[in-house]
């Protein structure tokens, strides 16, 4: 399946906000061990009750606090975004608040490079990159945290660490790659050392010799067990990149291996890890369909003229979580009957089956992103399903609210007319 048009175009409009159905969220400081070093970071919990579906945002490469915080100052910020110069961009931030409005738990955890810049210790793969491995061991000891839905939501770098740490692993049941690159690490960043220079009138000279130094590098590295004289790389030893390449070279491969729902969305304005990076992520997995392109949204998950979170970004995922029937399970969002809605996308139609004959009435509402009221019906007692028609409503984004016995669920539903 190539990268569908229609998802591309529907998208692109669907720029909707999740605040009508948004409550004040709990921010939990936590910590938790890994290897020798404690990791900081934050749960963020909706304000109804759990447990809830939690998504683990692993962050990109670099020092990265949980937030992502960027200041785009100085080098080639001014260039590549000369509209955000100056402006401080919190994008794991503006991602959490998203998420956790819509009704997941969110963990986000601050580097260990970041927390322990002058007191790292010894530097290992397993050490420097897989914090996410004990943040899963963590949250299965939170009674906040449905344990059968840890969903681990790699940014960047992150999206090619997750399938290796999931792979075999039981207590992870989805993945979700945002920003990811196919093509391996040493090749990523030679294309940025050198596309950034000819794009901001830098040094290109020099760019493309450090760019072959790190291919060089990583050569010898990928040719079996570094000699022992292979000096250090950003402060890692060769051993340890060997493990790193091992791990993520073949990142397209331990999807599959994984064998879990995925997600890849890529952003059509991002100069880190272009586009062309799902497309060749299309070609390589075989696991899922979702392969999701995102007009006009850059590495950092914001536009280049607005320094705010692109909040289709999140709609996104929250749309195929659904789709997933990957749901908070919380007393106030569950009716105690089992409901089937298809399809979804829809057109001009969306079925509900229930599980069982409904004992007493109940109703229906579809409701947009902004929190109108699109359609309102009741659902007369001892039926097993009902059809709601669609023909009236526009395509976009938006959720079936079901109430029954006192209580409601919302159920996400996107709307594509032909």
């Amino acid at each position: 399946m190539r990268i569908s048009v229609l998802k591309t175009i529907v998208l692109a409009v669907l720029c909707v906000t999740l605040a009508p159905f948004a409550e004040a969220q709990m921010n939990i400081p936590v910590q938790f061990m890994h290897v020798d070093r404690n990791v900081r970071g934050v749960l963020s919990l909706p304000a109804q009750p759990g447990p809830y579906a939690t998504v683990v945002i692993v962050p990109g490469s670099g020092a990265n606090d949980r937030d992502g915080t960027a200041l785009l100052v100085g080098g080639y910020a001014p260039c590549l975004y000369p509209q955000l110069v100056g402006q401080t961009l919190k994008p794991y931030k503006g991602l959490g608040d998203a998420l956790v409005a819509a009704g997941y738990a969110v963990l986000r955890y601050d580097k260990l490079e970041f927390t322990y810049a002058n007191n790292l210790g010894v530097v290992t793969f397993d050490k420097l990159w897989l914090p996410v491995r004990s943040a899963i061991n963590f949250l299965k000891t939170r009674p906040e945290v449905d344990t059968n839905q840890i969903i681990l939501l790699g940014h960047s770098e992150g999206s090619s660490l997750i399938p290796f740490v999931a792979n075999g692993r039981s207590d992870v049941h989805a993945l979700i790659s945002l920003a990811g690159a196919m093509t391996p690490f040493d090749s990523i960043l030679a294309n940025q050392l050198v596309g950034f220079a000819q794009m901001c009138n830098g040094n290109v000279v020099q760019a493309q010799t450090e760019a072959t130094q790190i291919l060089n590098y990583f050569g010898v590295i990928r040719a079996g067990t570094p000699p022992l004289n292979t000096p250090p790389l950003f402060g890692v030893t060769a051993p340890e990149w060997r493990n790193y390449v091992l791990a993520t070279d073949t990142v397209a491969g331990f999807y599959n291996a994984a064998a879990k729902p995925s997600l890849f969305i890529g952003l059509g304005a991002d100069v880190n890890v272009p586009p062309s990076e799902l497309t060749r992520f299309q070609g390589a997995v075989t696991v899922t369909n979702d392969f999701w392109l995102l007009p006009n949204i850059n590495h950092l998950l914001t536009t280049n003229s607005s320094p705010a979170f692109v909040q289709q970004i999140a709609d996104t995922i929250v749309h195929w979580l659904g789709s997933r029937g990957i749901f908070t399970s919380t007393p106030n969002l569950q009716l105690g009957i089992g409901i089937k809605a298809y399809p979804n996308p829809a057109t001009d139609w969306m079925k509900l089956d229930f599980e069982l004959p409904l004992n007493q009435a109940g109703s229906y509402r579809v409701i947009d992103a902004a929190g109108r009221v699109h359609l309102r019906e009741q659902i007369p007692a001892g039926v097993s399903g009902i059809q709601i028609p669609l023909t009236a409503i526009a395509s976009g984004m938006y959720y079936v609210e079901v109430q029954y016995e006192g209580r409601s669920k919302h159920l996400p539903l996107l709307v594509q007319k032909r």
